[in-house]
């Protein structure tokens, strides 16, 4: 059966980057931040404004829709999303038919977290737009999350691969890249 991967963690972990790199060995690739961005701008409807349930409903069935295609197609796809946590995937009903990765890097400090921030945004990223203030509170909400991600990546037996900062980073990626399509 083909593969259907989700790529889950914090912001600015390498979720993206990873997706990238698994387009190119012929994966279809369903980013949630795009699908939100489409939503919100296309059909002026935001998001926020849905509840949790139906959120999650709306992922599920992209998931199980996926998982369709991987066994009736061969289609293999990644699934990048940040809004989900491991208790959130640890819900779903075919969970068993996917292989999940939370990505995320546990040990950087505040510092190495804000330096990944900067370093990794593109000039259309949203976080590349806001002022000081608002990136030391996205900063500190990104450490917050990683000691949430151990937490509960430990507690549902999820895959948690520490991104790091800096050099390795690639590195890092390129391994979790080999062990996917392997």
């Amino acid at each position: 059966m083909a593969k259907v991967v989700i790529l889950g963690g914090n912001a600015r972990s390498g979720k993206s980057t990873l997706s990238f790199k698994l387009i190119k060995k012929g994966f279809n690739r369903i980013s949630f931040d795009n699908i939100y961005s489409a939503i919100e701008e296309g059909l002026n409807i935001k998001i926020d404004e849905f509840s949790y349930d139906i959120k999650f409903a709306f992922f599920e069935n992209i998931v199980n829709k996926s998982i369709e295609e991987a066994e009736i197609e061969g289609i293999d796809t990644v699934i990048d999303m940040y809004d989900f946590l491991p208790t959130d995937i640890d819900r779903l009903q075919n969970k068993d038919k996917v292989k999940v990765y939370f990505l995320a890097y546990p040990n950087c400090s505040l510092e190495e977290i804000k330096f990944n921030v900067i370093h990794y945004a593109k000039t259309t990223d949203w976080i590349a737009q806001v002022n000081e203030e608002y990136l030391n509170s996205c900063v500190k909400n990104f450490y917050d999350r990683n000691k949430l991600l151990v937490k509960e990546c430990s507690k549902y037996g999820f895959n948690l691969i520490d991104t790091k900062s800096g050099k390795n980073r690639n590195m890092i990626l390129n391994q979790l890249l080999n062990e996917i399509i392997d």
